[in-house]
């Protein structure tokens, strides 16, 4: 039969093995959280669409389509990126600018502005689309995606696509 003094250990060490177990939880919640919190964090920020400076208003003449290129950060959780990107302006008349995505919306070949026909050209399957970017031949079935595009102080910013539709 168990003495007292045997019953005594016994609840000291069950005693013991229950302080030991809180402060380690304690100490896994106070580490854990934070690096919880550090792992989950991109997914709550909020992205902020901006804008890429690609031209002065100065550089692009008015009726001629021009390709400009240009450098675009792009933040993927904690890596930072810089591309390479390309984009068809047009400058109607000194106070309209668009900016078209430089695929083609049949298949996403690149295409060019043709000044023989007067039209943006893409030779992979003759697509052929107006200035003002309308499909007037071949098989894309809708006119050329545009992008956001902003002037300020004289420079053009451009921003995400913006699908067109039929």
């Amino acid at each position: 039969m168990p003495t007292d003094e045997d019953i005594t250990q016994t609840k000291r060490r069950r005693l013991l093995s229950y302080v030991i177990g809180a402060i380690i939880a304690v100490l896994i919640v106070a580490v854990g959280i934070p690096l919880v919190g550090y792992f989950l964090s991109p997914a709550w920020k909020k992205s902020t669409p901006t804008l890429t400076p690609v031209a002065s208003t100065t550089d692009i003449p008015v009726g001629v389509p021009t390709f400009v290129t240009y450098e675009e950060r792009v933040r993927d959780g904690w890596y930072v990126s810089t591309l390479s990107e390309g984009t068809w302006v047009v400058n109607k008349d000194n106070q309209e600018i668009i900016a078209f995505d430089p695929h083609c919306t049949h298949l996403r070949c690149p295409y060019y502005w043709d000044d023989g026909c007067n039209c943006f050209h893409c030779p992979c399957h003759e697509g052929l689309f107006d200035i003002s970017g309308r499909v007037i031949g071949g098989p894309p079935p809708r006119p050329l995606d545009r992008l956001e595009v902003s002037i300020e102080d004289g420079t053009i910013l451009v921003g995400a696509v913006i699908p067109s539709r039929k």
